[in-house]
């Protein structure tokens, strides 16, 4: 099924550290799942994944909490999500910013391939929130 990985895992933990103090970690990891409109499967699908996040937690008081959350902790580099692009209509977009037909220089080194109408979203990079919390 396209956009479905076949396997699914999550673990994660929470320790408390100290009655106020709580500290956990969250593993998740995916297998290779099928671009959204390659339903008989013939193209190579969106790679597996695995990615780790920790969080952590204080309560300063009954109703002030403060928090710390950092998400892809090795900052693994992969896609969520996969579908094609009409290649057509990319085509007819009009020429790079030079008005010649020439790449456009804000692609920076990335290549158009008419024969490859692939695209994926790619996943969060490593990033740390934090917050304080208060409850009524």
């Amino acid at each position: 099924m396209p956009g479905v990985p076949r396997h699914r895992f999550k673990a994660g933990f929470d320790y408390k550290l100290t009655p106020k103090w709580t500290f956990g970690s969250d593993l998740i990891a995916a297998s290779d799942q099928i671009f959204y409109g390659d339903e008989g499967n013939h193209d190579r699908p969106l790679p597996g994944c695995v990615k780790v996040n920790l969080h952590t937690s204080y309560d300063v008081t009954d109703h002030i909490q403060v928090y710390g959350l950092i998400e892809n902790l090795f900052d693994q580099q992969y896609g969520v999500y996969g579908t094609y692009f009409n290649t057509e209509l990319a085509q007819e977009a009009g020429p790079g910013e030079g008005g010649s037909g020439g790449p456009d220089p804000s692609l920076k080194g990335l290549k158009y391939d008419p024969d490859n109408a692939r695209t994926i979203t790619p996943a969060i990079p490593f990033a740390a929130y934090g917050g304080v919390k208060v409850r009524f």
